[in-house]
């Protein structure tokens, strides 16, 4: 009775979440796209027959991923990732969000007959060429809320017809946030890593999309020039690095902060300098500094943020940091959905199955911050699987975890397909044995 209640509430969330996206798809294709997106949570797989087996007891498994397949061609990803992205802005509209953004790929080691594969650069593996796509993804964070929603993951390809450049793939993903960043007052800030170290990036976030950025730039021997202006006007251009040595004797600020990728902590120094761009002397941006023991170099963060004293630097800094919320979102996605084990050969459907992703993983974020409402009296249960499986209950992978343990695949006496089929069947039709209080077409 129990895992009734909870299959029935997991069913009506995803028919409410996902119908935003079903009203542009043919009706035939509205309940597949549903049983796509239950089949890669319950299954944890990208795989159209393990979605199948999810969905329905009957032997017709190679019908069903016929099925799939065929709405899979059916999805146009970019514009469903403009509804996804839209759809945030209610929830952010009033308060500050960080727009983490990074780039990543999907390596298929022995993807020879997939359509347009690429050679391409994978940072998890060592930074080892590898065949597959590369990606673009944005996660938004609201600095008050806390509360985190991947809006896009674009994924392209080299040998595409229409591929021209990287920067050009990546603006097709930022330029859908043109609504999400001009519906509010709010601070939209990108944050981004050393490798978008770019000046046409700087100058497309302020003058384009008009939002604010904090970007990590490169501070070794190869480092970017600055201009910095004294007290008299004048200018001079110095590099990321000689800069960095000037400020280190005023860095100051003492903090104690755990590095996630290094894992462990750090006690480090902050400083900042105003500076401009050699080309653009007309825009006021920030260096900020941050000197960690056991590192040669300090780690640089440029930004446009007003930056006036070492708080606002440490805050800023922080901001930049935040940005390990995209590499967790790889992480999850490839960890907890089999991202990167597809099988679908097509070019389009691929990248429907990297919106497919992004959606699923959104969803679950959505339902743990509902946990209470969504589970109902299942939320106690949640504890106890929580405090069993020695997990916080705070994250959503937690949740995730529990709807795998206590929704079953295909073990029902009837299927989610079944009960599907039967609902649209029937929903219009009424028993003929029901006693009639009033038949208005008898006389009276």
């Amino acid at each position: 009775m129990q895992n009734i209640h909870l299959i029935s509430n997991f069913s009506k969330e995803i028919f409410n979440a996902s119908q935003k996206f079903t009203n542009c798809l043919p009706k035939v294709h509205q309940g597949n796209f549903r049983e796509l997106v239950r089949g890669m949570i319950i299954q944890g797989s990208v795989y159209l027959s393990d979605v199948s087996r999810a969905n329905s007891r009957q032997n017709n498994v190679r019908k069903d991923v016929e099925r799939y397949s065929n709405t899979l061609s059916k999805i146009p990803a970019l514009e469903f990732f403009q509804i996804q992205t839209n759809s945030q802005i209610k929830h952010y509209k009033n308060e500050a969000v960080l727009i983490l953004s990074d780039g990543g790929d999907f390596q298929k080691p022995n993807a020879q007959k997939m359509e347009n594969v690429c050679k391409n650069v994978d940072g998890s593996n060592g930074h080892k060429v590898g065949k597959g796509y590369p990606l673009e993804s944005l996660v938004a964070f609201g600095l008050e809320s806390k509360t985190l929603c991947p809006l896009s993951m674009h994924l392209f390809s080299t040998q595409a017809e229409e591929y021209k450049s990287d920067w050009l793939e990546h603006k097709k993903v930022f330029n859908q946030l043109k609504d999400f960043v001009q519906s509010s007052t709010q601070d939209r800030i990108v944050v981004e890593d050393r490798g978008c170290d770019d000046e046409k990036r700087f100058l497309y976030f302020l003058e384009k999309l008009k939002c604010s950025f904090v970007t990590r730039i490169k501070a070794g021997n190869k480092s970017r020039g600055l201009i910095i202006k004294d007290k008299d006007g004048n200018e001079k251009i110095f590099s990321v690095q000689e800069i960095a040595q000037q400020v280190k004797g005023i860095s100051g600020a003492e903090k104690e902060w755990f590095n996630k990728k290094a894992k462990k902590k750090l006690t480090s120094k902050i400083a900042f300098q105003k500076v401009f761009l050699p080309n653009h002397k007309d825009i006021p941006l920030y260096a900020i500094f941050v000197y960690s023991e056991d590192y040669a170099e300090p780690l640089v963060v440029l930004t446009d943020l007003i930056t006036a004293n070492v708080e606002q630097a440490w805050k800023h800094f922080f901001y930049y940091k935040k940005r390990w919320e995209v590499e967790n979102f790889y992480r999850a996605i490839k960890q907890n959905f089999g991202a990167e084990k597809f099988l679908v050969l097509d070019y389009k459907k691929i990248q429907a199955l990297a919106f497919l992703l992004t959606f699923v993983f959104s969803l679950i974020i959505k339902l743990k911050n509902k946990a209470k409402e969504f589970l109902g009296m299942m939320y106690l249960y949640y504890k106890d699987f929580c405090k069993r499986e020695q997990r916080t209950g705070k994250h959503h992978l937690d949740l995730l975890a529990f709807l795998r343990t206590n929704i079953p695949a295909n073990d029902d006496e009837y299927s989610y397909r079944f009960w599907s089929q039967f609902i649209s069947k029937h929903r219009k039709k009424y028993n003929k044995n029901q006693l009639t209080l009033l038949d208005w077409r008898k006389k009276w």
